[in-house]
């Protein structure tokens, strides 16, 4: 991670979490697919709030964040955070976990393909990851670029964006995950948006077409390794 992007992470993220509106869906489906019962490491876990959630499912949680402000405020929470860069500066966490929940980070790792091989890594045999990143062709993108409108693409870094990197379809990222050792047991989509801002939304247009819907909610089981 380059000083810039350690300085963007620290500024962005040192804020507590906003949860609201059509995002807790997104989170809901998450928690859904996590299950109970595991002990479960929560990549990225900013001020914890998910964590805790995750935790409330009489799940062990850890998490793992590289701005040190959310680490405090997760820690604040009673997690156990660790920290460390999650593209490149992993920790030993001394233990193998049952899941890892990874939500709304892959589209901020430039390199993907070692991003998935550290989650192989630190899975128990049969563990799952769950993940979760925006739908580029979500319907709203979809009609934006018809417009000649850019569909919510990141082209800067200032303090207003995300830090997106990478944006996926459902077949893309299901294709990058198979060949990273995982079988997709399960994608969902939350929400199709009718406005900017979130707030008006279906949740049943997506169960019947998920290619239409905001984000992308994927279940993914390690295989074991061919080499063994």
């Amino acid at each position: 991670m380059t000083q810039e992007t350690a300085d963007f992470n620290s500024l962005k993220y040192s804020r507590p979490q906003p949860h609201r509106d059509s995002g807790l869906v997104r989170i809901n489906l998450a928690l859904q697919l996590l299950g109970r019962d595991k002990r479960i490491l929560d990549l990225g876990c900013w001020d914890g709030s998910i964590a805790q959630q995750i935790q409330a499912h009489n799940n062990q949680v850890f998490g793992m964040e590289n701005s040190r402000p959310a680490a405090e405020l997760a820690r604040q929470k009673g997690i156990t955070v660790f920290e460390g860069d999650i593209q490149s500066g992993w920790p030993d966490f001394g233990v193998k976990f049952d899941a890892v929940y990874a939500g709304e980070i892959i589209e901020h790792v430039f390199d993907t393909d070692s991003f998935l091989q550290k989650i192989r890594a630190v899975l128990t045999d049969g563990g799952s990851v769950v993940l979760t990143t925006p739908n580029i062709a979500a319907l709203g993108r979809r009609l934006m670029l018809l417009l000649g409108q850019n569909p919510l693409t990141e082209f800067t870094a200032r303090e207003h964006d995300a830090g997106h990197i990478r944006y996926f379809t459902r077949q893309d990222l299901s294709r990058l995950l198979e060949e990273n050792g995982f079988q997709v047991k399960a994608m969902l989509s939350d929400v199709v948006n009718f406005n900017g801002l979130g707030t008006v939304y279906s949740t049943a247009l997506p169960k019947v077409f998920p290619g239409l819907g905001r984000s992308i909610v994927v279940l993914a089981q390690k295989l074991p390794d061919p080499k063994k």
